[in-house]
């Protein structure tokens, strides 16, 4: 059923990009009804998009039954749980709204290759697309945090744990492959002071270009080192938090129209030109320039990763405690510098490591610590990194003492699902269902 759920999910953004029709004789479009759940309604179109999603994804090969029921038993659910979100006033605040809206919008442009394609295969401008989809986005939302709230309190206990083990015959256990313990502690090369002015003095020189008249938006677009360069440097209206804290001060403290001097942020340098507000939201536009280490400044890098490695092998600090210092890999530092798997374990799979840094991990021994080496992120930017590998562990059938977080997380799913399903059940009673009799062979009632 994971899977399916999965489909449900993907497939809200494709109803409106490909929508489906069904068509009767001499081209008459035809669509119906097919489910009713209170006043909520599924529409065959809506099951045929999502159908048709399911048949090109990788799971519709091993998928076993038949795909459209568990499609609509998925969409029922769905509307049961909205049924219940708004029995239970869950409502979505306006910035997760926002936040979503833009993630959707991203992997449209992603799927199309850029706004202009949109429009043109479309009619319609992203902005238009998304507008019209924004409530079923928000009902999206609504469902997901509808479940969050019923399962939030599910937790296993040890003892559930072994018991979720034990009820697999030994030679029926997952055969896990070769993992290491491994982390790292990646050192950013600090920007010269130097470097940075000469960055400002440019953007200066822009802002005085655009206030003596010349286009915002053009000097933008042929000056922003930003994604939304080509956009004219417009970012949309955000709610307040959703941006980077330097970049949004520097942005409200303006009066539309205005535009800042120079604003440092976590991205680069930005010079902002607030175009409105409303409410918690406000729209800006801006010119963004990113500051470029010199060679001495990689080197310091090197040299200071040279030295923290020097106190981790005498033991003046620990590994852990020194990637919670000093990494700037956001991803890793949390966990003292190990990378985690799904489910929040530090043994990770060979398979599931970038091939550079597997290669890297397999010339050490365990409890090695490697000498720093430059890697290349991005297309300009280098970063200095030393890798620990911790522990590697043989080929081996899943057992408690190692493999106890994976059986947890594996337990606590389990319990989740079953929570769910009970849950769905009861509220099942409690709503109006009416099922085309062309998916009687469902079940879905009698579920």
């Amino acid at each position: 059923m994971k899977t399916t759920r999965f489909i449900v999910k993907t497939a809200l953004i494709i109803l409106l990009l490909t929508p489906f029709t069904v068509l009767a004789q001499e081209g008459e479009v035809v669509d119906k009804i097919i489910a009713k759940v209170d006043d909520k309604i599924i529409l065959k179109s809506e099951l045929e998009s999502a159908y048709i999603q399911f048949l090109t994804s990788p799971d519709a090969q091993n998928f076993q039954g038949d795909a459209r029921c568990a499609l609509l038993q998925n969409f029922v659910e769905g509307r049961v749980l909205l049924i219940m979100a708004d029995i239970d006033s869950t409502f979505v605040e306006p910035a997760r709204l926002d936040y979503e809206m833009q993630s959707r919008g991203q992997s449209i442009i992603q799927r199309f290759g850029s706004e202009e394609a949109i429009l043109q295969n479309y009619g319609k401008t992203l902005d238009q697309i998304l507008n019209e989809l924004k409530p079923t986005i928000e009902d999206q939302v609504r469902m997901e945090m509808q479940e969050s709230n019923i399962l939030k309190d599910v937790v296993v206990t040890p003892k559930e744990v072994r018991k979720f083990f034990q009820r697999f015959p030994k030679d029926s256990l997952p055969l896990y492959p070769v993992e290491y313990e491994v982390g790292v502690i990646i050192k950013e090369p600090e920007v010269s002071e130097e470097e940075k002015e000469k960055v400002r003095k440019e953007l200066i020189a822009l802002r005085n270009k655009a206030l003596n008249g010349e286009s915002f938006e053009i000097l933008a677009t042929f000056n922003s080192e930003g994604p939304s360069g080509q956009n004219g440097g417009n970012l949309g209206f955000m709610a307040r938090g959703a941006l980077d804290p330097a970049y949004e001060a520097g942005a409200l403290a303006l009066k539309p129209g205005e535009i800042s001097m120079p604003v440092e942020s976590d991205f680069g340098i930005h010079i902002i030109q607030l175009v409105e507000k409303r409410g918690n939201e406000f729209q800006t536009r801006h010119i963004l320039k990113t500051p470029k280490p010199n060679a001495q400044d990689i080197l310091d890098a090197d040299e200071f990763l040279k030295d923290l490695r020097k106190q981790i092998l005498a033991d003046s600090i620990t590994f852990e405690e020194a990637a919670k210092l000093y990494s700037d890999d956001n991803s890793t530092k949390i966990n003292g510098g190990f990378y985690t798997d799904q489910f929040g374990s530090i043994r990770i799979s060979a398979g599931s490591l970038d091939p550079d840094l597997f290669f890297e991990i397999d010339k050490l021994k365990d409890g090695e610590i490697s000498m720093p080496e430059k890697i290349q992120v991005g297309q300009d930017a280098q970063v200095s990194r030393i890798i620990f590998r911790k522990k590697r562990y043989a080929p081996h059938r899943a057992n408690l003492k190692d493999d106890y977080e994976k059986l947890k997380a594996a337990t606590t799913q389990m319990k989740k699902a079953q929570k769910r399903a009970e849950y769905l059940q009861e509220k099942m009673k409690e709503v109006y269902l009416d099922i085309d009799p062309e998916y009687d062979r469902c079940g879905i009632i009698n579920k």
